[in-house]
C-alpha cells in the first residue's frame, strides 16, 4: 500500500524550505496583523498558529512533547506521546494554544518559524526518513517524511491565509501541493479509524471506489465502504469513478479554502468512469476536523 502516497524525502526537505522561506519572508513584509484571515482567526492569529505547529510537529518527531505543554499545560501525559486522543480534538485545541501565547507581531512570527524551521532541518540530518513515532492522535505512528509533509501542509496553507489576509499574491506551487496531498494526508488518513474522517450520514450505504490522479503524477484509491473510508494503491478494486485534479485546487478543496464547485467549473478538478456522477459526492462525503 506504501506505493500510493510514497514521496521521496529529499523532495519534501526541499519543498519545505522553499515555502518557509516564501512565508517568513512574507510575514517580514506585513504591518497589520488584524486583517482577516480564515474562520475567526486574523493574520495574527494564523501566523501564531503557524509557528506553533513549527514547536508540535518537531516536538512529536523528536518525541518529545515538552515545549507543547507549555503552551498547553493541561495536556500533558493525557495521551502518552501524543497530543490528543482523537482527531476531533485537534481544533480545540489549537484553540487553546493560539490564545495561551498572545504575540501576534508578524515579524517576531517569522523569526520564530525561521530558527524553529533551522532547527528541524538540522536534527534531520541525524534521522532516516523511515523512521517512526507517534504522531498527534493516540494510537497512530508516521514517519520522518510524513512529519515533513504535514510542516509542509501546515506552511502551503497557512502561507496562503496569511497572503490573503494581507491582500497580497500567493500563487500556489503544484508539487508542493502534490506533496503535502501524497505525502501527509493520504498516509494520515490510513492511519486513522477508517470511519473518523467519514460524515456517516452522507456516506451511508455507499459503496464506491474512487481513484484520484493528480495532475503532475500520483494517484490512489479511496474504497468507501458504508461509512468507512480506506486509502489503498491504485489496481485494488475495481474504479467506479475517476477524479484528474490540480493539486493546488484539491488542496484548497480538501482544506475548504475553496468550493469544489468552482474547481469542476474551471476545469481543476475533473471526473469520468464507470460513474462520474460519484465525483462531487467524494468531498461531500469527507468531513474535516
Amino acid at each position: 500500500m506504501a506505493s500510493a502516497y510514497a514521496v521521496e524525502w529529499s523532495a519534501a526537505k526541499a519543498a519545505l524550505r522553499s515555502e518557509v522561506s516564501r512565508v517568513v519572508a512574507l510575514l517580514r513584509s506585513v504591518g497589520d496583523p488584524h486583517g482577516h484571515a480564515v474562520g475567526d482567526w486574523d493574520l495574527g492569529g494564523v501566523a501564531m498558529h503557524l509557528s506553533q505547529a513549527w514547536v508540535a510537529v518537531p516536538a512529536m518527531a523528536r518525541r518529545d512533547l515538552s515545549r507543547v505543554f507549555e503552551v498547553l499545560p493541561d495536556h500533558g501525559g493525557r495521551n502518552g506521546e501524543s497530543l490528543i486522543a482523537d482527531v476531533w480534538e485537534l481544533g480545540a485545541t489549537t484553540t487553546e494554544a493560539v490564545g495561551n501565547d498572545p504575540e501576534r507581531d508578524p515579524k517576531v512570527l517569522a523569526d520564530r518559524i525561521e530558527a524553529r524551521a533551522a532547527e528541524y532541518f538540522g536534527e534531520c540530518e541525524s534521522r532516516s526518513g523511515d523512521d517512526r513515532s507517534p504522531w498527534m492522535v493516540a494510537g497512530t505512528t508516521v514517519d520522518q517524511c510524513t512529519f515533513t509533509c504535514h510542516l509542509l501542509n501546515e506552511t502551503v496553507m497557512h502561507g496562503a491565509d496569511i497572503a490573503r489576509a494581507a491582500g497580497r499574491p500567493w500563487p500556489g506551487n503544484r508539487r508542493h501541493a502534490a506533496l503535502a496531498i501524497q505525502g501527509f494526508l493520504l498516509p494520515v488518513i490510513s492511519q486513522l479509524d477508517p470511519r473518523s474522517m467519514v460524515d456517516q450520514e452522507k456516506a451511508a450505504g455507499v459503496r464506491a471506489t474512487y481513484e484520484v490522479r493528480l495532475r503532475g503524477g500520483g494517484r490512489a484509491q479511496f474504497l468507501f465502504d458504508d461509512g468507512a473510508v480506506t486509502v489503498a494503491e491504485p489496481h485494488t478494486r475495481r474504479v467506479d469513478c475517476y477524479i484528474l485534479a490540480d493539486p493546488v485546487a484539491l488542496l484548497d478543496v480538501m482544506w475548504d479554502r475553496q468550493s469544489q464547485w468552482t474547481a469542476i467549473a474551471t476545469g481543476k478538478l475533473l471526473a469520468w468512469g464507470r460513474k462520474p456522477w460519484l465525483g462531487p459526492r467524494l468531498r461531500l462525503m469527507m468531513r474535516n476536523p
